[in-house]
This record gives C-alpha cells, sequence and structure tokens, in this order.
C-alpha cells in the first residue's frame, strides 16, 4: 500500500511537472508569435513612411526645379526691361 501511494505521489508530480512545461512551452510560442506578428507590421509601417518620404521628397525637387525656371524667366525679364 505504501509504495502503490508513493507511485502515485510520483506520477502526480510528474504529471504536474509536465503541465507545467508544457504550459510554459505554449506562452513561449505565444510570446514568439506575437513579435513576429509585431515585426511585420512595424515593417510595413516603416516602409509605407519611407514611401511617402520619398514622394515628398520628389515633389519638393520638382517644386524646387520650377521655382528655379520660373525666378530665372523673372529674372530674364527683368534685366530685358532694363
Amino acid at each position: 500500500e505504501k509504495l502503490h501511494d508513493k507511485f502515485v505521489d510520483e506520477r502526480t508530480a510528474l504529471e504536474k511537472a509536465e503541465m507545467n512545461s508544457k504550459h510554459a512551452h505554449e506562452m513561449l510560442i505565444q510570446d514568439l508569435t506575437a513579435q513576429t506578428e509585431q515585426a511585420t507590421a512595424d515593417r510595413g509601417e516603416k516602409s509605407e513612411t519611407k514611401a511617402k518620404k520619398l514622394q515628398a521628397k520628389a515633389d519638393a525637387q520638382g517644386d524646387l526645379s520650377d521655382t528655379t525656371s520660373t525666378k530665372e524667366a523673372d529674372e530674364k525679364y527683368l534685366s530685358d526691361l532694363v
């Protein structure tokens, strides 16, 4: 009878340890999955931000070119008047 109780206690302890290990493993998987999803979302946001900044730069360069051309034309017109 004592031996049986000892085996039952050991089995219960082993099952508890196994459940704790399983829970820890599941938590680790959940954490890694969340990190991966967050990293993917961050990468997408950074790509979108970069694209917007590149577009703004291109627009600004176009505006600068137009402004420079207009200024040069105005300066030529002014020098022709004088």
